[in-house]
């Protein structure tokens, strides 16, 4: 009974906090597992790498299954078919989203933490000690830069004219920072940002290359530096947080994922002029004391980031990152969802706050295994919606947790959590 009690309470907390701090982001999955990475392909599948491999979702975050189980699975990353690769090593490759999965011939002493696919479909993946080459989808390797083992690529990317740039960081001795390739990454040469511990390349549509630094050499900082002229020079745009990963969407936004160690501020900044100035996403469900690994944006402009300790948490923004002439936060909030009582028996309402000028909304009621159990359509004059735990059918449905939406013609506004105790 007691225990009953501690759980009912603990659900009673994190339900209130979901209701009432999901304003720009919405966290859908969360684990104490650590994850390290994520990649989302054109059909909005998401694919999570984890200390214990890889996870999956075919509906949009609802469900998660595991599709691969390996350790430590650092690297993750998608083709022009979305086909699906994933390290450590050996590395691994999945032709159907997932379903199944092949072994590629690579053998390097340390574990992969990038891959990455180019234009030409090479594949390249970046450890401690070098980078390696594949140029036959995986049969056969070279490694075409090598240095200390020290030293890790954490990140490789290609401009339009099909210039490779690789991000490394050297914790131990001097050295890391910017490589360049201009012959298909068989021959590197280091162009600048020594010292720098850059955690993060991205190329915006202008072929402006973008660095995140989460550290210095001899410098306990970070920042975003900018290079207009391939890696020539570049200008430091921040040098007050630690910048984890760095993502750009289709409208040149770029979006930096900030790690919270020794009072930095975390969270997520954006910045629409070219990094001249940096706003802070602020948020109740991700503050600015929370830590994000990883950042990334989805072809449909969506940006997904990565919490880490104490619980790993992935979340989505709301709503997609472009057509917005003015990124405000407060435009966004406009959407209010939750539900009270929660847990409830046997009834509870529905409430939601909406802008006028939303039409077509449903509210969609899903079970644990993401199955629509009851969809209502919500008219422009109702403001709640009283759920009395009964399915389509009129049917009482069991007790557990069921997630109720918002839905529109342009998709997902918000979504929640609910628990029916009987």
């Amino acid at each position: 009974m007691n225990i009953k009690k501690i759980i009912i309470v603990s659900i009673l907390i994190l339900f209130y906090s979901f209701c009432y701090s999901q304003d720009y982001w919405e966290s859908i999955y969360n684990s104490e597992e650590i994850i390290f990475c994520m990649s989302v392909d054109s059909n909005g599948n998401i694919f999570l790498g984890t200390q214990d491999g890889v996870i999956r979702s075919l509906d949009n975050g609802i469900n998660w299954e595991q599709v691969l189980s390996v350790y430590l699975t650092k690297g993750i990353t998608l083709n022009s078919q979305d086909h699906v690769y994933a390290s450590p090593i050996p590395l691994y490759l999945s032709i159907d989203s997932g379903d199944n999965w092949t072994e590629l011939n690579l053998n390097v002493p340390y574990d992969v933490t990038n891959i990455t696919v180019n234009s030409e479909n090479n594949i390249f993946a970046g450890f401690w000690g070098g980078i390696c080459k594949s140029a036959d989808n995986g049969s056969s390797w070279d490694l075409v830069l090598s240095f200390s083992t020290s030293e890790v690529a954490n990140a490789i990317v290609e401009n339009s004219e099909g210039i490779l740039f690789a991000g490394t960081i050297n914790f131990v001795v001097e050295g890391g920072g910017v490589y360049r390739s201009t012959d298909q990454g068989d021959n590197w040469e280091h162009i600048g940002l020594e010292y720098e511990y850059i955690s993060s390349l991205a190329v915006n549509s202008n072929d402006e290359i973008f660095a995140g630094s989460r550290g210095q050499y001899y410098e306990y900082c970070g920042g975003v530096f900018r290079s207009s002229d391939n890696g020539e020079t570049w200008i430091e745009l921040r040098d007050d947080v630690l910048v984890t990963s760095v993502a750009i969407d289709s409208e040149d936004k770029i979006f930096i994922g900030c790690s919270d160690l020794d009072g930095f501020t975390g969270a997520v900044h954006f910045s629409d002029d070219n990094g001249e100035s940096w706003q802070l996403i602020e948020s109740e469900i991700m503050p600015e004391n929370i830590g994000i690994e990883f950042v990334t944006i989805s072809e449909d402009d969506y940006i997904y980031a990565i919490s880490y300790e104490p619980i790993n948490h992935v979340y989505r923004s709301v709503q997609a990152t472009v057509g917005i002439d003015d990124f405000s936060i407060q435009e966004i909030t406009d959407i209010k969802l939750c539900n009270y009582p929660n847990p409830f028996n046997p009834t509870t309402t529905i409430s939601y706050k909406l802008p006028n000028n939303i039409e077509n909304l449903v509210l969609e009621i899903f079970n644990i295994k993401g199955e629509r159990i009851r969809h209502y359509s919500i008219s422009n004059f109702q403001s709640s919606i009283v759920w009395d735990g009964t399915n389509q059918h009129s049917k009482q449905v069991s007790s557990g947790v069921y997630l109720y939406r918002l839905k529109s013609d342009d998709g997902v506004l918000m979504s929640n959590k609910m628990l029916l105790v009987k």
